[in-house]
C-alpha cells in the first residue's frame, strides 16, 4: 500500500496523532514560541521565504498542496491551526527548522487547516493537528512509532531531532546527501570517496558546522542551482567542518577548494579570501563549472568572479582544468 506518515505532536499530549488512513501514529514535542504569519512567498524571491503557504485563496503567489508536493522532491509540511498554545509551540521550532535548513533540497510548507480544510483534509482530519508529514517524490513517508518516540524523549520534539528524523526517513545515506545541495563530509573516507567519485568536487573547508563561512558556501550552492538547475550544475558540492578531517585534508579554514578528477585543482583552485560574500563564492564556483551554455549570463558571471576572471569568462573549458589538475 502506499506509504503514508506523520511526523508532529508534543510531550504535553500523550494521546497518539494519527493521519486519515494511518493505521499507528505517535505525537512528538515541538515547543517554544511563535506568531502566525501571513505573508504568501512568491516565486520572484524564493530565498527570503523559508516555509511557503498552502491555501485555496486567488492570489499571485499561493500554493495548491497536492500539486507542490508533486513538483518538488522532498517536501515537509505542518498542518495546523491558529488556536492554541500547542499550534504556536509547534510552528515555533518548525520556523527554527526550516531557517537552519533553508539552503537544502528540502522544501518546508505549511497550511492552516481550518482555512483550507478541503484542500488540508486529504492528508490530515481537521481535529487532528499540528501534525507534520515528509513527502518524498510525492508520496507520504511512514514513519514507525518507536522513532516518534525517540524524537520525542531524546530529542524533545526540537529540530535537531527533525533533522535526525528527515535524514532517516528522506535521506538514502547515513549523511542524508542527497537531501542536501551541499553533503556533509563525515570522516576521511567519506572525503576521499566524494572527491574521486566526483568528476568535478566543490569542497568547503570550515571550522564548525554552521558558522558564517559555511551559510556562505552552502547559499552560494544553492543559488547556483535555482539559476541554473535545480538538479545537477556538472559538480558535486560537500563541505568539512570535522577538524580531524580538515586536517587530514591539508585545507586552510576557512576555503573552498575545487578538484577534478580525485586531485585539487592547483592553478586558482582555491578561494580562501579574507573577505568572504555569497556573491564572491558563487562567482568563484561558477568559474568551474562546465563549459555548454548551462550558465544563465556568462557577462555577469565573469563580474561576480572578478579579478579570477581575468583570463575568460564563467565557462572556463574543463579540459583546461584537467590539464591544471593533472600538471599538463
Amino acid at each position: 500500500g502506499a506509504a503514508r506518515a506523520t511526523a508532529a505532536g508534543a510531550m504535553a499530549s500523550t494521546r497518539c496523532r494519527s493521519l486519515r488512513r494511518s493505521p499507528v501514529l505517535a505525537p512528538l514535542l515541538l515547543a517554544s514560541t511563535w506568531g502566525i504569519v501571513g505573508a504568501e512567498p512568491c516565486h520572484d524571491n524564493p530565498k527570503d521565504y523559508t516555509i511557503v503557504q498552502f491555501t485555496q485563496e486567488e492570489c499571485a503567489c499561493c500554493y495548491d498542496l497536492d500539486e507542490y508536493i508533486q513538483d518538488n522532491d522532498y517536501v515537509y509540511v505542518l498542518f495546523y491551526s491558529t488556536k492554541g498554545r500547542l499550534n504556536i509551540d509547534i510552528n515555533s521550532k518548525f520556523e527554527q527548522l526550516a531557517a537552519e535548513w533553508k539552503y537544502s533540497r528540502i522544501h518546508f510548507g505549511r497550511i492552516d487547516t481550518e482555512k483550507d480544510r478541503d484542500m488540508a483534509q486529504k492528508w490530515v482530519e481537521p481535529h487532528m493537528v499540528p501534525t507534520n508529514v515528509m513527502y518524498k517524490f510525492g508520496r507520504p513517508v511512514e514513519v514507525k512509532p518507536s522513532d516518534f518516540e525517540q524524537i520525542r524523549d531524546k530529542y524533545q520534539g526540537s529540530p535537531e531531532g527533525q533533522k535526525w528524523m528527515l535524514t532517516k526517513y528522506l535521506g538514502e545515506d547515513t549523511e542524508g546527501s542527497n537531501i542536501h545541495y551541499v553533503a556533509p563530509l563525515m570522516s576521511v573516507k567519506k572525503h576521499s570517496k566524494f572527491v574521486k567519485k566526483n568528476e568535478i568536487a566543490l569542497v568547503g573547508y570550515f571550522a564548525r558546522e554552521g558558522d558564517m563561512y559555511h551559510k556562505m558556501f552552502c547559499e552560494a550552492v544553492w543559488a547556483l542551482h535555482q539559476q541554473i538547475d535545480r538538479d545537477d550544475i556538472g559538480a558535486a558540492a560537500g563541505a568539512v567542518a570535522l577538524q580531524g578531517v580538515v586536517k587530514k585534508s591539508g585545507a586552510q579554514v576557512p576555503s573552498v577548494v575545487v578538484y577534478l578528477d580525485g586531485k585539487a585543482v592547483e592553478e586558482d583552485g582555491t578561494f580562501a579570501q579574507q573577505q568572504w560574500t555569497v556573491k564572491g563564492v558563487a562567482g568563484f564556483l561558477r568559474s568551474f563549472l562546465p563549459a555548454g551554455g548551462t550558465l544563465r549570463d556568462d557577462l555577469d558571471a565573469a563580474a561576480m568572479r572578478g579579478a579570477v576572471l581575468r583570463e575568460g569568462l564563467c565557462t572556463r573549458a574543463v579540459p583546461r582544468l584537467a590539464l591544471a589538475a593533472r600538471g599538463g
